[in-house]
């Protein structure tokens, strides 16, 4: 395998010590405690956050104390507020006293999101420490051909409607809670159809990846010297979060990403000696130039399979390079304000997951989330319409010599 030689500092996230646990509903929505009231919310804040408690669970901010027994379905418990009966009061399908509904016990954060938020907020990244459930990795690792099951993996535009796990892994609800939260409005939208990706074993030769900052900024990753699509320069608003989901675990070794951390806040592009994105896709510039710059101004973050890692999009980052014999296994996901035009069009493969059996497979919350990132809407005098690619127009731009009558 190809030996590469990095000075970059090492952050290693430790495997989860705890985690707290979500009580969800029926429609798939989160347990939570508001102004002292049991109710259903439709995303998970510091308020939706449990602690088992002998036989029940405590709210993890309240302190208050709910019994629970066996439910109707299996794995699903019902939840009681008070003591025996007569004065034991259950909780329906809105949270509310009334009657029993059969709510599913899950694995929660490690953290509290606010704790997350804090982390966010003071560097410009955070790691959420193995919050996917064990059954969403797998279904990821699958798609992706890693680990346990190394192989070729399966094509990426149609991943979405091979199964529930990478609906799943993108509905993920503490890490949308802080992209929305960070960039400060509930409209956020996919930059690009959600896959699962693989970094092959290097070959030494072959391409890698350069500095650049992720879409919409797209800062070093111009390939013609012309305007960025968003300029450098510093601005309060923040127009992308990208998130990283870590299939396998993500290690110097197996090429986990290098990154120039709280390069946000600079507002410029990374420096060219470091080698640019634009530049390094050249098949020739490695063999001229070697890898992109890798010194003790640079950053790796080591994390277990099934963290989520969440960067604002300005970070001057690059590939890693893999030197093992296996293939290492991400979700890369950026994330925007519904204002943004996505990377690449997002209605095919959304067309393609609702014409499969896969949407069957998930709660309504989990539904209408995907639907949420993928779908542009706008609404007028006339109602709402879905917007997107126009395919006709996209092929004229493509080949403007060709006949207005076929359009």
């Amino acid at each position: 395998m190809t030996q590469v030689e990095l000075q970059s500092k090492v952050y290693r996230v430790a495997p989860a010590t705890r985690r707290f646990s979500y009580l969800t509903a029926p429609d798939g929505d989160w347990l939570a405690v508001v102004d002292g009231q049991t109710t259903i919310q439709r995303f998970v804040d510091d308020q939706a956050l449990w602690v088992e408690a002998g036989d029940g669970f405590r709210h993890a901010e309240s302190g208050l104390l709910l019994a629970a027994s066996p439910g109707e379905q299996p794995g699903a418990v019902r939840l009681s507020l008070g003591g025996e009966a007569p004065d034991r009061r259950y909780l329906g399908a809105d949270g509310a006293p009334g009657a029993a509904a059969g709510f599913t016990v899950g694995l929660g954060p490690e953290k509290r999101p606010s704790e997350y938020m804090a982390e966010f907020q003071a560097q410009g990244w955070v790691a959420l420490t193995q919050i996917l459930p064990p059954a969403v990795l797998e279904g990821l690792q699958r798609l992706a051909g890693t680990d346990a099951f190394e192989g070729p993996g399966e094509e990426r535009m149609q991943q979405l409607a091979l199964g529930p796990a990478l609906a799943r892994a993108t509905v993920e609800p503490v890490s949308l809670w802080l992209c929305r939260e960070y960039m400060r409005t509930p409209d956020i939208k996919l930059g690009h159809p959600p896959s699962v990706t693989a970094l092959t074993p290097d070959d030494g030769a072959r391409p890698v990846q350069g500095w650049h900052s992720d879409f919409p900024y797209m800062w070093g990753s111009e390939r013609a010297r012309r305007a960025y699509r968003v300029p450098p320069g510093s601005d309060e608003l923040c127009l992308a979060i990208q998130r990283n989901i870590c299939v396998s675990d993500f290690r110097v070794d197996n090429g986990a990403t290098v990154f120039k951390l709280g390069s946000h806040a600079a507002g410029q592009i990374a420096p060219e000696p470091w080698g640019r994105a634009r530049d390094t896709y050249r098949p020739e510039h490695r063999a001229e130039h070697g890898l992109p710059y890798a010194g003790p101004e640079t950053d790796i973050i080591e994390a277990p399979a099934g963290t989520i890692l969440l960067y604002d999009a300005r970070t001057w980052h690059r590939a890693g390079v893999n030197t093992t014999n296996r293939r290492r296994g991400a979700v890369i996901q950026a994330i925007t304000p519904g204002f943004i035009i996505p990377f690449y069009p997002l209605g095919p493969p959304y067309k393609g997951f609702l014409e499969s059996d896969v949407p069957a497979q998930l709660t309504e919350r989990e539904r209408r989330e995907i639907e949420a990132l993928m779908v542009h809407r706008i609404t007028g005098p006339m109602g709402v319409f879905a917007i997107g690619v126009d395919d006709a127009l996209t092929e004229r731009i493509r080949n403007p010599q060709a006949p207005s009558a076929a359009y």
